[in-house]
């Protein structure tokens, strides 16, 4: 058992204390500190500049992410990058629109950070499966807000999944289904008087269960 195994039970638990699908937490975190470490070298890591070049900037998603951080230097450099291709590829189109037709301007690469997170992604719900046999990830699990669906369909086509883990996942979703019926329930002119407690925001929730909280092409195998 390797210290990068620990880890991500450790950080899994965690997560699970969040409002969320707890493995869209951790992709979302992963994220971040993939932008911040990009952002605090000064966009100076030059194979990631090369990958940021090739794929003509990032998705939109992480576009923003990077606007976001407010770190004017590396944004700069990194659009001065992208810009200088992108200005390659319409000289290109110009100079001989014969050869590229209605091709048009050629496919970039991948979002290179989506290519990071699509592998950091398959890392922990392997991760998950490895350990779903652990009570405290059992535990965790049960009193957390769920796996949305999205991840729990990743983590279905994989092997070797404890049953308890599908009990564990089952209990954190009919209470939140419990709470979706009484938010509804509420909303009965005979039941209007009654006070909204938990179940308030459970119709919010249900939709970050439904969908999740990430890309969904960051969950495909």
């Amino acid at each position: 058992m390797t210290e990068r195994d620990k880890r991500i039970l450790f950080d899994f638990v965690d997560a699970c204390s969040m409002p969320r699908c707890p493995i869209c937490t951790l992709v979302q975190r992963a994220e971040q500190r993939t932008l911040a470490v990009y952002c605090a070298e000064g966009a100076g890591d030059q194979q990631r500049r090369a990958d940021v070049r090739a794929a003509r900037g990032l998705c939109a998603t992480h576009g923003a992410q990077l606007r976001d951080a407010k770190d004017a230097m590396a944004a700069a450099v990194t659009a001065y990058d992208v810009l200088t291709n992108l200005q390659r590829d319409l000289v290109a189109l110009r100079s001989n629109p014969r050869k590229w037709g209605r091709r048009g301007i050629a496919r970039p690469q991948p979002c290179p950070v989506c290519v990071d997170m699509q592998r950091y992604n398959r890392a922990v719900c392997a991760g998950i499966v490895a350990w779903s046999t652990d009570r405290s990830l059992q535990q965790a699990l049960a009193n957390s807000h769920g796996i949305c669906g999205p991840h729990l369909r990743t983590i279905s086509r994989q092997a070797g999944v404890a049953d308890e883990f599908w009990g564990a996942q089952s209990n954190a979703w009919q209470r939140l289904h419990d709470e979706l019926g009484e938010f509804i329930r509420k909303r009965d002119d005979r039941f209007r008087h009654e006070r909204q407690a938990s179940e308030a925001d459970a119709w919010k929730r249900a939709w970050h269960q439904i969908s999740g909280d990430v890309l969904n092409d960051i969950t495909k195998e």
